[in-house]
């Protein structure tokens, strides 16, 4: 019998942990971001700029693309090339908005952003073609975050180019004194 009283008093608590448990995950949304070193390598072009236009509505996934004009390249600048770019050169065209993969995905015309974002692939295609899409959350852009990603690509450049040559200036400096301590006959003369 007080087995059967322990048993009656844990359930109770049993359950309200459940509870609170699973009200737990729903607050924090049913959206997980990855880390933003994670988001900066998955994406060939990170790029500021503000929202000029909404266009392309689709009724059926509720997504949409925008016209943007870019301020600011942070990454990937050469693989947008002129067929991408609209009106003279400093807007492209991004889609994605309102993917539900995508937590941050809403924008308002005027809105300036940091974006995460790829070329469409070709099963996107021809409605796609020549778009950007979006790749992961939109960043508001403070100082910080602005930091935040400077720092994760720069990283990323150096971590992952060919070959890490340094600075030229320093290159120069280096053979100018080791000319002038080696072979100071090499070394222009004064007149």
């Amino acid at each position: 019998m007080g087995s059967f009283v322990k048993k009656s008093f844990y359930w109770p608590i049993w359950s309200l942990l459940v509870v609170l448990a699973l009200l737990s995950q729903r607050c924090h949304g049913s959206c997980s971001e990855k880390e933003l070193e994670k988001r900066e390598e998955e994406a060939n072009v990170v790029l500021t700029g503000t929202v000029e236009e909404i266009l392309n509505m689709d009724p059926v996934h509720n997504t949409y693309s925008c016209k943007v004009r870019v301020w600011r390249y942070l990454k990937g600048k050469t693989v947008v090339n002129g067929e991408i770019l609209l009106d003279g050169g400093n807007k492209v065209m991004i889609g994605g908005f309102g993917d539900p993969h995508v937590c941050d995905n809403q924008v308002a015309t005027g809105d300036t952003r940091i974006f995460f974002v790829n070329l469409a692939p070709e099963y996107m295609w021809p409605t796609h073609k020549n778009e950007l899409m979006l790749n992961s959350s939109l960043m508001r852009i403070t100082l910080r975050n602005l930091e935040e990603v400077e720092h994760c690509v720069e990283v990323f450049l150096l971590t992952f180019s060919p070959v890490n040559f340094p600075p030229c200036s320093y290159v120069l400096n280096f053979l100018a004194q080791a000319v002038a301590v080696e072979r100071p006959s090499l070394l222009p003369q004064k007149s």
